[in-house]
């Protein structure tokens, strides 16, 4: 079981029917989740694999999937599970203060669990440490009062590819940049001329987007496990007038059908540690789910051994570009 929750279970007379945990954490246990099933828990998280831990275990009324709605929550009991991206956690609890006066905050101490008062003194007036335990702390917070509207736009960033401007919220990776390996790919590779694509970890679908907008008859399927940047995919699709599909997927676990291309530039860290099992998987099960001829496209760290990994599933392997300490792989002919 994830240490977090550990750490709750210490605090049973805050977990009841009036409680909504916010946060992504899908290693469950049993002890976790017979009190959450016993106290009607609600269970509000921005993670696919969260979601799906979850169901079948509790009722599917007690989870929502997708950005925060704090307007749901006023007189509950809030217990924020400290995310990844500080820049996420500070915006939610920016938003939650404008109809809430107090939560709380659990968070690994190698995740900023140290520094949540130093992280929160902007919008906290007091910053309480509970409990210390299984590594992680445990905070209660006084909020200072605010009428700042809570919308989610409010705190999008945007940045320009190939001369067009797409938004990304808080927590989304690339929030308000270009990273450099998307951009080595974007300028290497031309809109197929045809065919369906995926743009996989789409995180803003600056990537799938991208190519629809070159080549409109393209069929494209954006995917990501984070709710945030399948929002944010999703306005940037309306913003830029182009019609893709959208869908919440663990890799290509929740995708269906063959494509002639997959483009991704996979992610490689959870918090501090360096997480090779997406990259992994995808050289795996991209060989059930490509056309005869088709490519995956991925862009990765030069230090990375992709090519390794993909000449496991796949008999052709090429860097194509190196530049900014990015590589450019395409892979094809599976094994």
């Amino acid at each position: 079981m994830s240490n977090v929750y550990d750490a709750l279970l210490r605090h049973p007379m805050l977990l009841t029917s009036n409680t909504t945990i916010l946060g992504n954490e899908a290693q469950l246990s049993g002890p976790w989740l017979e009190h959450v099933k016993t106290h009607n828990i609600k269970i509000s998280t921005t993670d696919w694999l969260t979601a799906q831990a979850y169901r079948g275990h509790i009722s599917d009324d007690d989870i929502t999937f997708g950005p925060t709605d704090v307007s749901t929550l006023k007189d509950k009991v809030v217990i924020l599970l400290w995310p990844k991206s500080k820049v996420e956690g500070l915006t939610l609890l920016t938003m939650l203060a404008s109809v809430a006066t107090s939560c709380y905050v659990v968070a690994a101490n190698d995740a900023g669990g140290k520094s949540i008062k130093s992280a929160t003194k902007e919008i906290a007036n007091d910053c309480t440490k509970i409990d210390s335990a299984r590594h992680c702390g445990f905070w209660s917070l006084d909020f200072k009062p605010t009428d700042v509207a809570p919308n989610w736009l409010k705190y999008a960033r945007s940045f320009t590819a190939d001369e067009r401007t797409f938004l990304t919220l808080p927590g989304v990776f690339g929030h308000g940049k270009l990273d450099k390996g998307t951009a080595l790919l974007l300028e290497n590779i031309p809109a197929p001329a045809h065919g369906r694509i995926l743009d996989l970890g789409c995180g803003s679908g600056v990537i799938g987007l991208t190519m629809k907008v070159r080549n409109p008859k393209l069929d494209v399927i954006l995917t990501d496990v984070d709710a945030l940047a399948l929002r944010s995919a999703e306005l940037n699709s309306v913003r830029l007038g182009q019609t893709v599909e959208i869908l919440a997927s663990d890799g290509l676990e929740d995708v269906s059908g063959r494509f002639d291309y997959i483009f991704s530039n996979p992610p490689f860290h959870q918090g501090k540690r360096t997480d090779y099992d997406f990259a992994l998987r995808l050289f795996r099960d991209a060989r059930r789910q490509l056309t005869r001829d088709g490519q995956v496209w991925i862009v990765a760290n030069r230090h990375l051994g992709y090519e390794e990994w993909a000449a496991e599933s796949f008999n052709k392997v090429d860097v194509m570009v190196q530049a900014h300490g990015f590589k450019l792989l395409c892979v094809s002919h599976p094994k």
